[in-house]
Protein backbone atom coordinates (compact mmCIF):
# COMPACT_ATOMS: atom_id res chain seq x y z
CA UNK A 1 0.00 0.00 0.00
CA UNK A 2 1.50 3.93 -1.01
CA UNK A 3 2.11 5.76 1.64
CA UNK A 4 1.27 9.90 1.48
CA UNK A 5 4.44 11.58 1.35
CA UNK A 6 4.32 14.92 3.61
CA UNK A 7 7.54 17.45 2.85
CA UNK A 8 8.39 19.74 6.23
CA UNK A 9 8.93 23.03 5.26
CA UNK A 10 12.70 23.31 5.68
CA UNK A 11 12.99 20.42 3.55
CA UNK A 12 11.00 21.92 0.74
CA UNK A 13 13.12 24.87 0.78
CA UNK A 14 16.23 22.80 0.78
CA UNK A 15 15.28 20.84 -2.26
CA UNK A 16 14.38 23.94 -4.37
CA UNK A 17 17.93 24.34 -3.81
CA UNK A 18 19.03 21.34 -4.72
CA UNK A 19 16.63 20.62 -7.68
CA UNK A 20 18.71 24.02 -8.85
CA UNK A 21 22.16 23.66 -8.11
CA UNK A 22 22.48 19.89 -8.80
CA UNK A 23 20.38 18.04 -10.61
CA UNK A 24 21.35 15.02 -10.79
CA UNK A 25 21.18 14.57 -6.51
CA UNK A 26 17.78 16.06 -7.00
CA UNK A 27 16.93 12.90 -9.52
CA UNK A 28 18.31 10.17 -6.90
CA UNK A 29 15.95 12.09 -3.98
CA UNK A 30 13.03 11.61 -6.33
CA UNK A 31 13.72 8.16 -7.06
CA UNK A 32 14.33 7.71 -3.38
CA UNK A 33 11.24 8.89 -2.36
CA UNK A 34 9.19 6.83 -4.79
CA UNK A 35 10.55 3.13 -3.08
CA UNK A 36 9.97 5.51 0.33
CA UNK A 37 6.48 5.84 -0.72
CA UNK A 38 5.77 2.23 -1.05
CA UNK A 39 8.28 0.60 1.36
CA UNK A 40 8.56 3.03 4.27
CA UNK A 41 10.49 0.58 6.29
CA UNK A 42 13.19 -0.09 3.34
CA UNK A 43 15.38 2.81 6.04
CA UNK A 44 16.88 2.22 9.08
CA UNK A 45 15.64 3.24 12.62
CA UNK A 46 17.24 5.63 14.69
CA UNK A 47 18.40 5.46 18.24
CA UNK A 48 18.18 7.58 20.94
CA UNK A 49 17.84 11.05 20.75
CA UNK A 50 16.13 10.13 17.57
CA UNK A 51 13.78 7.39 18.49
CA UNK A 52 11.21 6.92 16.25
CA UNK A 53 12.32 8.75 13.23
CA UNK A 54 14.10 6.39 10.08
CA UNK A 55 17.11 7.27 7.87
CA UNK A 56 18.01 6.23 4.23
CA UNK A 57 20.93 6.84 2.56
CA UNK A 58 21.84 8.65 -0.61
CA UNK A 59 25.10 8.82 -1.54
CA UNK A 60 26.76 10.85 1.27
CA UNK A 61 23.69 12.37 2.40
CA UNK A 62 21.24 11.38 4.94
CA UNK A 63 16.90 12.14 4.36
CA UNK A 64 15.70 11.45 7.98
CA UNK A 65 11.72 11.03 7.86
CA UNK A 66 8.89 9.52 10.30
CA UNK A 67 6.66 7.21 9.35
CA UNK A 68 2.79 7.70 10.62
CA UNK A 69 1.12 4.08 10.36
CA UNK A 70 -2.31 5.43 11.10
CA UNK A 71 -2.39 7.71 8.58
CA UNK A 72 -0.31 5.59 5.95
CA UNK A 73 1.90 9.32 5.48
CA UNK A 74 5.68 9.46 5.53
CA UNK A 75 6.98 12.91 6.68
CA UNK A 76 10.08 14.15 5.10
CA UNK A 77 12.33 15.77 7.57
CA UNK A 78 15.71 16.20 6.75
CA UNK A 79 18.24 16.19 3.86
CA UNK A 80 22.07 16.79 4.66
CA UNK A 81 24.99 15.29 4.99
CA UNK A 82 26.18 12.54 7.11
CA UNK A 83 28.22 14.60 8.85
CA UNK A 84 25.67 16.79 10.00
CA UNK A 85 22.74 14.36 10.19
CA UNK A 86 22.38 13.06 13.72
CA UNK A 87 23.22 16.51 15.57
Amino acid sequence: MSYRVIIHPDLFSTCRKIRAKDPARYDQVKKKIRLLVEHPEMGKPLHAPLKGLWRVHIGHFVLVYEIDTRKKSIVLLRFVHHDEAYE
